[in-house]
């Protein structure tokens, strides 16, 4: 699993390994979503598309000092499990990326 960076360790822990999420999301695309459920586990959202496609969708929650807060990263498949786009929403800025 991804884990995110935090503000005070952000200059340091971004020269050891921390990248933006753009970066760690783009880094997936083209690949198989059989690379991504190796690495993350399996979706919490499985949706089938009339292409023969999917997209998948895992969520995680996190805490801080302004409360709680859900990451939601989601991939597009085609018909033969490529990823062929990405998107995320409510995710730090910044994660650790190893």
């Amino acid at each position: 699993m991804t884990r995110y960076c935090t503000p005070m360790l952000l200059a340091v822990a971004f020269m050891v390994g921390c990248a933006s999420m753009n970066t760690v999301m783009s880094s997936w695309e083209g690949r198989s979503i059989d690379d991504v459920t190796a690495a993350w586990g399996a979706p919490e959202l499985r949706i089938n598309r009339t292409d023969g496609g999917a997209t998948y969708t895992w969520t995680t929650f996190s805490s801080n000092q302004y409360g709680v807060q859900q990451c939601r990263q989601t991939f597009v498949t085609d018909s033969t499990g490529k990823i062929v786009t990405w998107s995320y929403t409510g995710c730090p800025r910044f994660v650790r990326n190893w």
